[in-house]
Order: C-alpha cells, then structure tokens, then sequence
C-alpha cells in the first residue's frame, strides 16, 4: 500500500466533496481540474478509480489492491469532508432502489465510461474535469460522498449505498473498458 497515494486520494476527494459538492456546473468543474493538477497521481474519484481497475491487468491482485486502497481512501477523505460541512452530523443520503435493474441506465453509464475514459486518457486533466461535469446530471459520479454520507448518517441504507457505489462505478469501468477495446479490434 503506498500511502503517498492514500493521502493524495484523501485528500482530492476531500477537497472535491468539500469545495465542489453539489455542484455539477462550471465552478464545480474548476474546482476539480484544480484538483487533480495540484495533487498528482490521485484519481480522486471512484468512477476514474474503476477505469483504471477495468482497463489494467484484471488479474494482477497487486493492481485490485492498491485500487481498493485508493476507494477506501476516496471514502474517508469524503467523510472528513462532509463532517466539516456538516459541522459534525450528516442525514443520509438518500440511496437509489437497492434491487431494481434500469437497463438503460446501465447502457448509459457503459457509454459515458466509454467516453470519460477517452477523454481522461487523451487529454489533460482539466478538460476530464469539465466531461465529469457534463455527466454529473446523468450518472452518480460522487460516489465517494455518497457513500460517506451513508456511514455517517447512521448507516441507513447502507446496503442499498454500497451496492449503488460499486455498480455505478462497476458500469462506468465497463465502458472504459469498451473504449480502451474497441479501436484495437478495428
């Protein structure tokens, strides 16, 4: 586990739940391409984390390690955050239905992977940044905070929360992984 890269997801997603949560518009954008060119290295979200998982060595154990580390990471720094904000307490958040299946919101969160994963790996930070933003209306990209709320809202509904965290980003990997596939069949 390097903690260089613990620290770094910490704190990225500490500052992006804190500076830029709920904010799915320019400033929020601003705020993370400012991030992730002031800490380098760090995903800072989990949707980028599972890229990385999908589009790596699926069997390198070393690799699911230190990308499980990095969520774990993102999770803390999210609820140090939301603890801030919340000067101590948090309410829920309120969770997606735990055991319905949306065909098309799992075909659209395949495709908006497909495209966040290629921007993210073409060009600079700054302009992920802005792709994420335009996706906030559509997918659940803060996860991290969504997650964080959960655990330190009670725990009310947190089976419902973990799973809509996995599988969002689980979803959004697949489609990094469609992109990174794709043009090598053509």
């Amino acid at each position: 586990m390097d903690m260089d890269n613990m620290m770094n997801e910490m704190g990225g997603a500490f500052m992006v739940a804190w500076l830029a949560g709920g904010m799915d518009d320019l400033g929020g954008a601003l705020v993370l391409a400012a991030a992730w060119m002031a800490i380098s290295g760090a995903h800072i979200l989990p949707v980028i984390t599972w890229g990385h998982i999908m589009t790596g060595d699926l069997s390198d154990s070393d690799a699911w390690m230190d990308n499980g580390s990095r969520l774990v990471a993102q999770m803390v720094g999210a609820i140090l955050a939301l603890m801030l904000v919340g000067e101590g307490s948090h309410t829920a958040a309120a969770a997606p239905e735990m055991w319905s299946f949306d065909l098309w919101a799992t075909l659209t969160a395949v495709g908006a992977g497909a495209l966040l994963w290629t921007v993210y790996d073409r060009c600079d930070a700054w302009v992920t940044a802005f792709v994420v933003m335009a996706m906030a209306g559509t997918l659940s990209l803060g996860g991290a905070a969504d997650m964080g709320g959960a655990l330190i809202g009670g725990g009310d509904d947190m089976a419902a929360s973990a799973l809509a965290w996995i599988m969002d980003g689980l979803w959004v990997g697949v489609g990094a992984l469609v992109a990174t596939k794709v043009p090598d069949m053509l």
